[in-house]
């Protein structure tokens, strides 16, 4: 019994334009493959530098001074919507970009939830009081709302991870500490490698005068 019949089956020459068509066919595909699987590794190698760029710009000194000089003036008692300014704008600046970027499709927001989500909710909380206080004083109610969608994004991320993260007074109060000695570690290596290294010469680079004295 025959499962498949190849009687009259040609390869080459008239009757063969089918095989010819399928293999292009089959060629077309296999190309279109290596292309997508070619533009997705790039977009995947993009979108992790893009995010390894916020990382770094979110470690540098000047924020990381920034984020002391709130976290100081919380921890003596100073009402959180009078926060430094300067420094407050500059944290929320960074996360304002940063939630246009992911509300624009820029960035995946779950790749910046896997790196920052904490970060975004706690800071997001620390420094709501400012915003709203920014807010009423300029007077326009978009500073900061790509901040604030940003938080609600990654709240919402948390909650389908079965990991939510409850920032109220408590929590906030309790991360005071811990995320000052983080960043006053951070601080103190940033100015590590900015550190001049002094040493006598070597008598082999002085003159020989010099060296018999």
């Amino acid at each position: 019994m025959k499962l498949i019949n190849l009687d009259g089956l040609a390869l080459i020459g008239p009757g063969s334009e089918w095989f010819w068509s399928m293999l292009q066919f089959l060629i077309v595909v296999i190309t279109l493959y290596a292309i997508y699987r070619q533009v997705r590794l790039q977009a995947s190698s993009s979108a992790i530098e893009q995010v390894a760029a916020l990382e770094r710009d979110w470690s540098s000194e000047s924020m990381t001074r920034s984020r002391l000089a709130v976290l100081h003036s919380l921890r003596d008692g100073v009402d959180p919507k009078n926060v430094p300014g300067q420094a407050g704008g500059v944290i929320g600046n960074f996360w304002e970009r940063v939630g246009y970027l992911v509300a624009a499709g820029h960035i995946d927001s779950r790749l910046v939830w896997e790196y920052f989500s904490n970060s975004i909710g706690t800071w997001w909380g620390w420094l709501t009081p400012y915003a709203e206080e920014s807010r009423r004083q300029f007077d326009v109610a978009a500073i900061f709302e790509n901040f604030e969608w940003l938080a609600a994004k990654m709240a919402e991320l948390d909650r389908k991870a079965g990991t939510p993260l409850s920032v109220d007074e408590a929590y906030l109060a309790r991360q005071l500490r811990p995320f000052i000695e983080t960043n006053l570690d951070a601080l103190r290596t940033a100015e590590e490698l900015r550190a001049v290294i002094v040493r006598p010469l070597s008598p082999s680079a002085v003159s020989p005068e010099a060296a018999g004295r």
